[in-house]
């Protein structure tokens, strides 16, 4: 009888334990879940946000139709599409690891759920056995076979902890069963929108492909019309030096702000030094090493389209398309933009009256403010903006001026 009693509290005893360990597992699964739906919503909003930007364009496009618009401007308006849909490819795309994240981890909570759905089972047969083989296969058979009243006593208490825990393994089997069959439903649901995304990826793609190609159709274009590629050239050419001045300027008074600041701060004063415009320290050269040439020197020389002696404002390295772009020098991006000259570009102040430009990228991947590490990826070669082939043009300014690139970086 105590041998029976033994085998009974210990089967009681597992009972309990799955009891308590039911509900954790479910919960932390649920958390992982909930934060994977929250980073698939966000992405869902920055979707929808990405679409408006691109009726807005659509809008705009649509308004100038009946206007003669210039092949730079129509290059322009791709420029412009391309990035919307590159975002929406990068989106839909960060959509689909997430999905995948989401499925996985559904997975997992199912084969887990299976896992303890078969130790309840096991633990409620071991109960039946343990029972039947002391010829007892019922709780009143347990009460009968006391051989005094202080042992039925006991009997009964234990009888009622058996059926206690009975009633907690068919609720949580029940649980359990309702919770994979909630986790299958759902499991299946996000296999359906993933499959759905991965339509959307393919077809985003295949539309960037599309834009792509008329980019470089517009630039063939652009390039076998000799006369109007002259035009362009000149126009061009004089908007670069005024943005390229415009720049160097804003550098510069933002250089003045952060010294003013940093000066209101100390009541010394005592001089600010300044640099001489020596060297300010190494310059990377902003691109992988041996894969670029230059296509354009820094300074006054014959324009390659033109023919016109004419002053170039930076040095342009000729790459590959997607070539990975490095910040020359630690410092704060003070642009990240797109223009009609430059295209997609971003501009760095190093803060000792160095700055630096990156133009033509296909998109850049810093923004306004950000701090940014020597050597760093800010974005990628591209040919948007005024530009007849993947380069990319690059500007070093010191104290509202250009100076020439090739004295502070080493060709690699």
């Amino acid at each position: 009888m105590y041998k029976y009693r033994r085998i009974i509290v210990a089967v009681v005893a597992a009972l309990l334990v799955l009891a308590l360990v039911i509900p954790l597992v479910i919960q932390a699964f649920g958390a992982n879940s909930s934060s994977i739906k929250q980073e698939i919503s966000a992405l869902q909003e920055r979707a929808e946000e990405i679409a408006e930007e691109q009726e807005r364009l659509d809008e705009e496009i649509a308004a100038n139709k009946e206007e003669t618009l210039s092949l730079v401007d129509k290059k322009s308006q791709i420029d412009r599409n391309i990035e919307l849909t590159r975002l929406e490819v990068e989106n839909i795309n960060e959509q689909i690891r997430q999905y995948n994240l989401l499925i996985a981890e559904k997975q997992a909570e199912l084969d887990e759920l299976k896992v303890r759905q078969d130790e309840l089972i096991a633990s409620y047969k071991l109960r039946l056995r343990a029972m039947q083989e002391q010829g007892t296969t019922s709780y009143w058979s347990v009460i009968f076979q006391s051989s005094s009243f202080s042992d039925m006593l006991n009997s009964s208490a234990m009888v009622e902890e058996i059926a206690r825990s009975d009633r907690l393994m068919i609720d949580n089997l029940r649980a359990v069963a309702e919770e994979m069959l909630t986790a299958k439903e759902e499991l299946a649901a996000e296999k359906v929108l993933l499959e759905e995304k991965k339509i959307a990826q393919t077809e985003a793609e295949a539309l960037l492909a599309q834009q792509r190609a008329e980019a470089d159709a517009v630039l063939i274009e652009l390039i076998e019309n000799k006369e109007l590629l002259l035009e362009e050239a000149e126009k061009y050419d004089e908007m670069e030096s005024d943005l390229s001045a415009q720049i160097a300027q804003k550098e510069k008074d933002y250089l003045n702000a952060i010294h003013n600041e940093q000066n209101s701060g100390n009541s010394g004063g005592g001089g600010g030094g300044g640099n001489s415009g020596g060297g300010g320290g190494s310059f990377r050269y902003p691109l992988p090493p041996g894969v670029s040439y230059v296509s354009s020197a820094y300074g006054y020389r014959v324009h390659p389209i033109t023919g016109n002696y004419t002053f170039h404002t930076g040095v342009d390295l000729a790459a590959s398309q997607g070539t990975a772009i490095y910040a020359t020098k630690s410092g704060t991006v003070t642009g990240a933009t797109y223009t009609y000259t430059y295209g997609n570009y971003v501009t760095i102040n190093h803060g000792d009256g160095y700055s630096s430009l990156y133009g033509h990228m296909t998109h850049y991947v810093v923004s306004n403010g950000q701090y940014v590490e020597q050597g760093q990826v800010i974005g990628y070669v591209g040919s948007t903006g005024w530009s007849t082939g993947p380069h990319l043009h690059f500007n070093i300014y010191y104290n509202g001026s250009t100076v020439n690139p090739m004295n502070y970086i080493t060709v690699q």
